[in-house]
């Protein structure tokens, strides 16, 4: 089993922010990455997977009680001119500016439509597509894990986009991807998955 990622180093890790990301969310809940850069004429794309019901729970094994491994995602195709896909997943359901950023993969080649559970943790994945840092500071998928008794709900959200990016994955965070995708987002849409803390 990974190792935990506790409340307190996810605080300190999103301590400092992207000031424009920063400034959208200051007076309510955290903004999702969806609302920072909604896609085109509002076009969607149909999220689902085969391990969980969007709105349902999601299954142990992909937090961090269990084997914290990223959960399977299917996507339709993106529209006529989508170069790549992009995926965040965040959790909203916390008292502070921005969400908890639990999984931010980018250049996933616009053939793909997939990616299988547990994906490796690695910057650069089999596939072409890269990694960026989440709450953990590193790449890869890092699991819920809300405090006891608190039910929080997890957006696994997948943009369609009409570029690659030209991003170190050392440099690679929620704000940096987002302000890449900014204004190049054909279709985008998400699956949520609720997870109650042990």
């Amino acid at each position: 089993m990974r190792k935990p990622i506790t409340v307190a180093a996810v605080l300190a890790v999103f301590a400092i922010g992207d000031p424009s990301v920063h400034a959208q969310s200051q007076s309510g809940p955290p903004v999702l990455a969806k609302e920072v850069a909604p896609a085109r004429q509002g076009t969607r794309l149909r999220v689902t997977s085969p391990a969980f019901t969007s709105g349902r729970t999601l299954n142990e094994e992909f937090t961090q009680d269990g084997e914290n491994m990223s959960p399977p995602l299917e996507w339709s195709r993106g529209p006529a001119g989508t170069r790549s896909y992009v995926i965040i997943a965040e959790d909203a359901s916390v008292a502070r500016p921005e969400p908890i950023v639990h999984w931010v993969v980018y250049n996933i080649p616009a053939a793909v439509q997939r990616l299988p559970r547990d994906m490796p943790s690695e910057a650069t994945l089999p596939n072409g597509a890269r990694q960026g840092k989440t709450a953990s500071g590193s790449p890869g998928y890092v699991g819920p894990n809300p405090p006891a008794g608190q039910t929080h709900a997890y957006h696994f959200q997948v943009f369609a986009v009409n570029t690659t990016l030209d991003i170190d994955p050392a440099n690679a965070d929620r704000n940096t991807v987002l302000e890449a995708i900014k204004g190049r987002v054909m279709a985008s849409g998400d699956i949520v998955g609720d997870y109650t803390g042990q």
